[in-house]
Parts: structure tokens; sequence; C-alpha cells
């Protein structure tokens, strides 16, 4: 790479972080196949620039100086977003496709819209997008009827291109004030006075960690409202019709309402819903890696700025790193 950003070189930054990882001038001319004295010349340079030390040297070891382990942790950002940009750019050489189908979990289809679609626009000729709970994910991509799924459902990695999302650990929805006590959550007393609002496919993988967790602990809903929407789970919630053990992404949607659904933590261990974007192996070439680098740094946002306020001490999810 050899953009610049105001004054600062990029290949200024990669030699820079070479020798933050390296931890020492010989050892990163060495990684980057450099002399030791163009090395030397690059990190001085870079100081000039910023008129900043970056490195004390106390005989052949180096110590980052406070400038310098801030701009350590600016420079692999800005690095990574270089890196991530020209292999989205590279993208563009590719022939562009006529169609591509995506099928996404109804409880992030409207948050991940635009990312999808600012991604696929410039390379596909038409985008279509299905964001419901009414389809076979398995059976739609084994078909071809989708092309690209982001989903909850497991697929075998050898025989599908598997790109981890997020984990999420599942929370309980409850209506204000039904949770006596929320530090010490008594699930069976909560299901003897409320309905559990459940999805009516007894297969999706949400309905089935949450009839699944609450059997391992001996507990039966004696009444239940079976949905086929994330929306219907809301305004059942609101109405105080029952609670609810579903994906924090459910508190992304509009309808959601901090003045009338409390959001609590499940007693432990909890249930944990990975998600996955999913296609059939080496059809669309960068397209997919790209696709899910910016649904994590999407989801990223959306938690961070959506979600952690409104969880108390319920656990965060947690963005995956491509393995």
């Amino acid at each position: 790479m050899s953009e610049t950003t105001g004054n600062l070189d990029s290949r200024l930054l990669e030699t820079y972080l070479a020798v933050c990882d390296s931890g020492s001038m010989t050892a990163a001319a060495r990684r980057l196949g450099l002399s030791q004295g163009a090395i030397s010349q690059q990190i001085a340079r870079l100081e000039n620039t910023l008129s900043l030390a970056l490195l004390e040297r106390h005989g052949r070891h180096l110590q980052l100086t406070p400038a310098g382990r801030s701009l350590r942790f600016h420079a692999r950002r800005v690095v990574d977003e270089l890196r991530e940009c020209e292999r989205a750019m590279h993208t563009f050489a590719n022939v562009s496709y006529p169609v591509i189908s995506v099928g996404i979990l109804d409880t992030l289809g409207k948050n991940l819209m635009s990312t999808l679609v600012q991604t696929l626009e410039p390379l596909v000729e038409q985008i279509q997008i299905r964001a419901s709970v009414n389809y076979n994910h398995i059976g739609d991509l084994q078909n071809g009827t989708v092309d690209v799924l982001i989903t909850a459902y497991k697929f075998d990695p050898d025989e599908y291109d598997v790109y981890p999302l997020v984990d999420e650990p599942l929370v309980l929805l409850a209506p204000k004030g039904a949770v006596r006590n929320r530090d010490n959550v008594d699930l069976e007393d909560l299901a003897s006075r409320f309905a559990m609002i459940r999805f009516a496919n007894a297969r999706r993988p949400m309905r089935k960690l949450a009839d699944d967790y609450l059997l391992n602990r001996g507990i039966t809903a004696s009444r239940s409202i079976e949905t086929d929407q994330s929306a219907s789970v809301l305004v059942s919630l609101k109405e105080r019709q029952g609670f609810a053990i579903v994906s924090p992404f459910m508190l992304l949607d509009s309808l959601f309402e901090a003045e009338a659904i409390d959001v609590i933590a499940l007693p432990p261990p909890g249930p944990v819903r990975r998600i996955n974007l999913v296609t059939r192996p080496g059809k669309f070439g960068d397209i997919p890696t790209n696709l899910a680098a910016n649904c994590r740094r999407h989801l990223t946002r959306a938690i961070e700025t959506q979600i952690v306020p409104h969880l108390g001490q319920a656990p965060r999810p947690q963005i995956l790193k491509q393995n």
C-alpha cells in the first residue's frame, strides 16, 4: 500500500507496526526484507512527521512512549481498514453477477439491509433479500433458491463456506416489573404467572434453544403464545401477555420500548446462538468475505450503541473473527 492520510504514509505505519510487533529494528528489517538502516530512516521520518518521540531506545531494546502506544493502536486499525479496502476493490475486477439472493434472519433483516445493499450493489445487477422466518434456510441454500444465508442453522464447513459473525447469549424479555427479583430470577414463578411467547416453528434454532433451556431447568410453561414474527413477540410483551427468551438483536426493532419491557440476564448457564454467513463453496469470489467483514463492522456499532445500553447485567453479543 502506498496511500497517504494527511501527512501519514501507510507504508510508514506498516513499518512502525512491524517494529512494534518484532521488538527491534533488526527483526523488523528481516520481516520486511529491508535493511536496518531503511527501517531506522522510516521510523525517524514518522517521528519527524508527527513531531513526537514514539520509541525509546535502551541498548538493543525498544520501548514505546505513551504516544507510541497510542499510535500502535490507531495504526493497526488504519492498516487493517486499508487492507480491507484493497480486498474490496479487487472484487470489482470480477464479472458482475446478474442476481444474488440473500436469506437472512428476520431479527437482523432491517438492521443489515443497508450493509447488504451497499456491499452488493456495485457487483450485482439484481439483489434479492429475504428476511423471513417462513422459509427453509437449509433447503433453500441446498437447492439454490438463495445464494447467501445469514443464519443460526448449522452448516458443515466441509461442504459450505462458513463465515462466523456473532455469538449472542439469549436474554429474558418480560413485561416491566414482572420479574420480582432481577438478581435472582425465578423462572418457575414467572412461567406460572405469564404465558411463554415463542416462535411457532419448533425447528427454529432460537425456539429450540429456549425450549431446551427451560426443559433442562425442569420448567414447563403452562401457557404459551406462538407467533412467526419478531414484531408480534414485542407487541405481546408490551401488552403484558407473556415473557420470552430471545435474541438481544430484537432490541434493534423499532417496536422495542424500554419503558414497557425489561431486559434481564437468564440464570447461568444461558443459551447462546451463533450466527454465520454461509454460501456454497467458491461461487462468488471475495464477495462473501467482504460481506461478512462489513456485517461484523455494522453489528459491532449496533451492539455498542443500541443493544448494550439496555442489557444491564446480561452478557453482550460477541463479534467473531474469521478462522
